[in-house]
């Protein structure tokens, strides 16, 4: 019988130990830092290769659409950058032009794409114009705006014209290239 009054006595003492050992534990895992670790800021957060992406607009519509072999982007930074970047631009699902380079980078909060090695835009031809193209060693193209633009030598050529600049500004709602400098043009009908 003392025994048992023993063992009564202690299964209280043993259930106060066994929450407050409990309690301690929940505490001490509540207050573990979840956070990851900090990341190299040199060093790619992601790689993808053969990569597509498309954005559609509020109807459905194909809006533009980005193809590139390789795709990185660093930790913290806004800017994806791109080796042989295709930017293919859409108007209500019909294709308005097509930029093809190098290399580039693309900000996805400010929509511009950036290319920086041997880019050509090219304006698909319509019932009113044989096709364009833009070459140049480096090109902005704002897609929110539509406008292409380049402060580096440039040239375009539209069916057998072309014509040489130091830099343009392209808006494709307007169907309006503007040189930026004093230019040589060929014209051939």
């Amino acid at each position: 019988m003392n025994r048992l009054l023993r063992s009564h006595r202690l299964f209280p003492v043993l259930l106060i130990g066994l929450t407050a050992m409990l309690t301690l534990w929940l505490d001490q895992i509540s207050r573990w830092d979840t956070h990851k670790r900090d990341l190299d800021p040199d060093k790619p957060e992601y790689v993808a290769e053969h990569i597509t992406a498309t954005r559609y607009d509020p109807q459905g519509k194909l809006q533009d659409r980005m193809i590139a072999d390789r795709m990185w982007q660093y930790p913290s930074k806004p800017d994806a950058f791109f080796e042989h970047p295709e930017l293919f631009q859409y108007q209500q699902g019909v294709m308005q032009y097509h930029v093809i380079g190098d290399s580039g980078r693309y900000n996805n909060k400010t929509r511009q794409a950036y290319f920086d090695k041997k880019v050509t835009l090219i304006k698909p031809a319509d019932s009113k114009q044989p096709e364009t193209r833009l070459q140049s060693s480096a090109m902005l193209v704002d897609t929110a705006k539509n406008v292409a633009s380049s402060q580096a030598p440039s040239v375009a050529y539209q069916g057998k014209s072309e014509a040489h600049s130091i830099g343009f500004v392209y808006q494709q709602q307007l169907g309006l290239l503007n040189l930026l400098s004093k230019t040589k043009i060929i014209y051939a009908k």
